[in-house]
């Protein structure tokens, strides 16, 4: 099936379904970047460090520790905190449209999907920002961020995405 716009571009099938993967990947990375935010905010809390300074962190890696001082770190850091959350959750949905067989392993995928975030977020990405915290903030210790990274937000990126109709194994 072909479709003119008005425009007049022609949608081939292809790219209604890398459409459908990327409105699947940008569905995924919302939801799951308010799954990730439970088992945060409760670490967080029982350590004594609140909501607003735990989005404040991800902005410290763009504006320093201006993003303890208002509103506007506390605006920005959950705006980055999505962004982390969608773009993988996209880059895993095209994947799974050129591999559907992937939908299959999402148990298995979806947590190595965390483990990578993790990874290029903590050894790539943040040593490279202004991230900086102050004195009465603290980072969440490794082994539990892992772990959120792998069961909050790439797991439940992998399971969204595999029952997305038209991200399902091709015949």
């Amino acid at each position: 099936m072909t479709v003119t716009l008005k425009s007049s571009r022609t949608i081939t099938p292809s790219d209604v379904s890398l459409a459908a993967a990327v409105r699947a990947g940008i569905w995924a990375g919302l939801i799951s970047g308010v799954v990730v935010l439970a088992p945060v905010f409760t670490l967080q809390l029982s350590r004594g460090i609140g909501v607003i300074p735990e989005m404040q962190l991800a902005a410290s890696s763009v504006i320093g520790l201006s993003a303890y001082d208002g509103a506007e770190g506390f605006v920005l850091g959950t705006l980055l905190h999505f962004f982390v959350s969608v773009v993988p959750a996209i880059s895993y949905a095209l994947i799974v449209r050129r591999l559907p067989e992937l939908n299959r392993w999402a148990w298995l995928g979806g947590p190595l999907l965390g483990l990578a975030v993790f990874l290029v977020m903590g050894f790539i990405v943040l040593p490279r920002t202004a991230f900086i915290t102050p004195p009465s903030v603290s980072p969440m210790p490794p082994a539990p961020a892992l772990l959120i990274h792998m069961f909050g937000l790439g797991l439940p990126i992998s399971l969204i995405i595999r029952r997305v109709g038209p991200l399902r194994e091709r015949r």
